[in-house]
């Protein structure tokens, strides 16, 4: 007896979690709050993580929002005022403007996961940021649960149960799943011909299928990705030489290394370890989000 195994068989997965540890807002001027994901959660399988954090600051300031290749819903709350927000994913750093005394709530989604969410191709919020009930039917309604006088983790989880509810079941697109894994294992360092090979279909189709369910292309999403690990790699390691941590994360070289950070985050590496984003020039940046409806 055979089996014929199709592509979409031999792709899928067998409902693993992908595993992608990435930065968003990088300032040590905020306490920033990062709720990990576990299993059991509603969104379990589509979200990356959950960013809270709060301003008592009596003055707006700006701090750097990192292209991590998350599409993220932003939720804001100043006094009595809740705003929610479909934001894309980012190609460059962006400013993200923290209002006084006022709080945030940044659910980020994983990479490819974006049209599962909100129910079409997310390339057209690539750089873009729209009002929440404009963008998706349930807009309003977790919105108005987030104004609720409950703890916070309980007007997290049940947002995240509506959003769950409106998923239909919908699974994550098992090509561009596949891929994403894979380019994130890889260090960001596996050419999309060869993903075509592995797969079976052609680049033009990765890139579409990237196009409608992650908002940009792979050869920029594996860029992302070595730019997340080496900036992780800075942080964490002083005394390593900056060469070494360029090779480590998937770069040719320092001077690759550098191209990469000048392009996403407009800083060298050396500039990065020194001084993070303290010499970021905020007014030349545009926002993370927006005022569009």
């Amino acid at each position: 007896m055979s089996f014929i195994i199709s592509k979409q068989q031999y792709l899928a997965t067998s409902g693993q979690r992908s595993c992608y540890d990435s930065r968003f807002i990088d300032d040590a001027n905020i306490d920033i709050e990062n709720i990990k994901i576990y299993f059991g959660h509603p969104l379990y399988m589509v979200l990356n993580d959950i960013v809270y954090f709060k301003s008592d600051s009596r003055e707006t300031f700006n701090v750097a929002a990192i292209p991590d290749g998350c599409m993220s819903i932003v939720f804001t709350r100043e006094g009595d005022e809740i705003n929610g927000y479909l934001c894309g994913v980012i190609d460059e750093i962006k400013k993200f403007t923290v209002n006084p005394n006022s709080e945030y709530i940044v659910m980020r989604f994983m990479p490819g996961s974006g049209d599962m969410i909100a129910g079409e191709s997310i390339g057209k919020y690539t750089n873009q940021s729209v009002h929440l009930e404009n963008a998706v039917e349930w807009g309003k309604q977790v919105i108005g649960i987030l104004g609720r006088d409950i703890p916070l983790n309980e007007r997290i989880g049940f947002v995240s149960k509506v959003i769950r509810v409106h998923q239909n079941g919908k699974d994550p697109n098992y090509l561009v799943k596949y891929c994403v894994d894979r380019i994130i294992n890889s260090k960001g360092n596996i050419k999309i011909d060869a993903l075509a090979s592995e797969t079976g279909f052609t680049s033009r189709h990765i890139g579409k299928m990237f196009e409608r369910c992650v908002g940009i292309p792979p050869k920029l999403f594996s860029q992302i990705v070595r730019l997340q690990i080496s900036m992780t790699r800075i942080l964490e390691d002083d005394d390593s030489l900056l060469v070494n941590i360029a090779m480590d994360s998937g770069f040719f070289d320092h001077a690759h290394m550098n191209r990469v950070y000048k392009k996403l985050i407009h800083c060298s590496s050396g500039e990065y370890r020194k001084n993070m984003f303290n010499n970021l020039d905020y007014s030349k940046m545009d926002c993370f989000i927006s005022n569009s409806k």
